[in-house]
């Protein structure tokens, strides 16, 4: 079986205490908190994780425009102290992986005044240099493609593992995620075999975005995939209500309910679907 996490980020100012008691109740193994080193208590957070039995394996980064690996001199140095200061959280909350999306998320157009080739090596530059301080620290940097609906520049898995062949460190790996993988990717199984050696981690959503089930995403195809290939890492809920702009969902704090139903549909179709699979390994096993 897998590990199973839900991503923090997307109950907005839900209290962390809220969230841990319902992932407990649903069953999960950890949480992957927001890489907000700046606002949340790194003590608090461990206690509270060591409270409800939960781990945290990994940090979601959050990259917008003020954070932008793209930028050169200044405004990168700042992208770059962004990263460290959260690979020291993460080292606080036990967690190995953080999550680093090179361009802002929301900035949909590429900057006018500078070449594709510059940025990419703004970013190159930017990124390893994080890498060196998350190596010291035993944290990896885990490469995330979004869809060219919500950044410009790496959208696709191969231009990912472009990006991390660039960098080129022992620190920087991989991550896919589904709901993006389902808009770029022509398929899935052969993306995530296209990144299985520098693959890191995980995000599960369906294709509408909502929790695993709700849409059509084949989950058993995925899942027995990443059981070929090896991989040992979480699997990380990453869904949201379907919205016309599915990120207002952060701002919505009277929806305890439905996030209590939406994070036992996840992680209960991901582990009938691990069931489901074990059953036909048997049953071929025995033919």
């Amino acid at each position: 079986m897998f590990h199973i996490g839900m991503t923090q980020w997307i109950v907005g100012d839900e209290p962390l205490e809220v969230s841990c008691a319902r992932l407990k109740n649903c069953g999960y193994d950890g949480i992957e908190l927001a890489a907000q080193p700046y606002h949340l208590d790194a003590g608090a957070c461990k206690r509270l994780l060591d409270k409800y039995g939960l781990d945290c394996r990994s940090l979601c980064g959050i990259f917008d425009e003020s954070r932008d690996l793209t930028a050169d001199k200044e405004a990168g140095e700042r992208a770059v102290q962004y990263i460290r200061d959260s690979v020291d959280f993460a080292v606080k909350v036990g967690a190995k992986i953080m999550i680093v999306v090179p361009s802002p998320v929301g900035r949909c157009v590429k900057p006018e005044g500078i070449s594709m080739d510059s940025l990419m090596e703004n970013a190159v530059h930017n990124v390893r240099k994080a890498a060196d301080y998350a190596k010291e620290k035993g944290v990896t940097l885990a490469i995330e493609a979004i869809n060219r609906y919500e950044t410009y520049f790496i959208n696709t898995l191969a231009k990912g593992m472009d990006f991390v062949k660039a960098v080129n460190h022992p620190a920087v790996g991989m991550m896919a995620d589904l709901f993006h993988m389902n808009i770029e990717e022509d398929s899935l199984v052969d993306g995530l075999y296209r990144i299985r050696d520098k693959l890191v981690h995980v995000h599960i959503a369906d294709n509408t975005r909502e929790a695993a089930g709700m849409g059509q995403i084949d989950f058993k195809e995925v899942l027995r995939a990443l059981q070929t290939m090896g991989y040992t890492g979480s699997l990380t809920m990453e869904f949201m209500y379907r919205l016309a702009d599915p990120y207002s969902a952060v701002e919505i704090s009277t929806q305890t309910g439905l996030m209590d139903r939406y994070a036992k549909q996840a992680i209960d179709y991901i582990r009938m679907t691990e069931e489901s699979i074990r059953t036909l390994e048997n049953e071929e096993e025995t033919r």
